[in-house]
């Protein structure tokens, strides 16, 4: 991606969230991210998560929950970090801010990993109720990710799966979506489907940029 939108020094790059849990090499994008003083990680849930697990007053409820999200990749990556390598882990991630307000050109966006909330745990967990669902904060754009477009146009059901097996035989993928209230980009990339994507959007003039993909690592279930 960062190739296809031929990122820059003088570009600024904006994640919602989710960098970890979502392939082999979460910890290693971290780093990256780190390393990179023009991008910006916003907290997705699975970086709250992650936070939640690792810290030393971890509940048993913050354990399982993790546990249960794909986290062993990510997991492996950290232990097998030095102790201070872990600790600048664990701070930029306690770091993270749940949300973002920019201006660019005549427009305010609001970034968020789920939705607009009053805490921490609402804005990484929180969801659109649908496609129609009211922008909270009609005066800024909202941008969100999360909830992947394809479970906001069928649901989580057969439905989903059925529409992303069209797509795939079609050659065509998941694209970003323009609702009255808010844009969703999260196009499923984390989803074992030909037919989603990893996408961008360019807030200067709003071009979209997509690579899809497809994530087999994501059969293997933590099995390697």
């Amino acid at each position: 991606m960062l190739k296809k939108i031929e990122f820059s020094p003088d570009d600024t790059l904006y994640i919602i969230g989710d960098v970890v849990d979502r392939g082999p090499c979460g910890i290693e994008l971290l780093q990256e991210i780190m390393r990179t003083p023009n991008i910006t990680l916003l907290l997705g849930n699975h970086e709250l998560m992650m936070r939640e697990y690792l810290s030393p007053d971890a509940t048993e409820k913050q354990i399982n929950r993790w546990n249960r999200n794909r986290n062993l990749p990510t997991l492996r990556g950290f232990q097998a970090l030095s102790p201070s390598e872990q600790e600048k882990i664990l701070e930029f991630v306690g770091n993270r801010p749940n949300s973002m307000e920019l201006t660019v050109g005549n427009t305010r966006f609001y970034l968020v990993h789920g939705w607009p909330g009053d805490n921490t745990h609402d804005a990484v967990w929180g969801r659109p109720a649908g496609i129609d669902f009211p922008n909270p904060l009609p005066d800024r754009q909202l941008i969100v990710g999360h909830t992947p477009v394809s479970y906001l146009l069928c649901g989580a059901d057969e439905k989903e799966e059925a529409y992303l097996r069209e797509l795939e035989e079609a050659g065509n993928h998941v694209k970003i979506l323009h609702a009255p209230g808010f844009i969703d980009i999260d196009c499923g990339c984390g989803y074992p489907f030909h037919s989603c994507a990893l996408s961008c959007l360019r807030l200067d003039d709003m071009e979209e940029f997509y690579v899809p993909v497809y994530t087999s690592h994501m059969d293997e279930k933590e099995s390697t």
